[in-house]
């Protein structure tokens, strides 16, 4: 099973769940909890989860994903860039009424803060990446958007 957390269907054949009812959700349940058997997913799609929540949720939230994961699937995240962000602030691109409307999140991620949360989670180091391009054949990626993935190992 393959499922991404996200109010809106961005991957397709994949099961969308999210924390309330919606057209295109799938199934409701916490975003932060899932409750599915641990090691029973093929693959996690969280967009824009993580840096709506504060750092020990977002932690908690990803080490619940690892455990949901079976042996060899893949997490892919994707949040706010805030070093992309922070220069189109201080550069004049990002304008405060902008950065306040789009991008005020409780927690924000760089590269290396990301890994290291996945770190955290319970991925080895070496089998977390950062996409600096679209994701082929499952989802785009934003200008603004840092993502990254951890396999879990086998």
């Amino acid at each position: 099973m393959r499922i991404q957390l996200s109010p809106t269907r961005i991957v397709k054949d994949a099961l969308t769940v999210w924390s309330e009812h919606g057209p295109e959700v799938d199934m409701v349940m916490d975003p932060k909890h899932l409750t599915f058997a641990p090691e029973s997913i093929e693959e996690i799609y969280s967009f824009h989860v993580l840096d709506h929540l504060f750092p020990d949720e977002a932690l908690t939230a990803a080490t619940n994903w690892y455990q949901c994961l079976l042996p060899g699937a893949r997490l892919y995240i994707v949040t706010d860039d805030f070093e992309y962000i922070a220069r189109g602030f201080v550069g004049g691109d990002i304008s405060v009424d902008l950065f306040n409307q789009m991008h005020n999140n409780p927690t924000q991620f760089t590269r290396e803060s990301g890994a290291a949360l996945l770190s955290k989670a319970g991925f080895k180091s070496d089998d977390v990446h950062v996409w600096f391009a679209d994701v082929p054949n499952l989802f785009p990626r934003k200008h603004f958007e840092l993502v990254l993935d951890g396999k879990k190992a086998v």
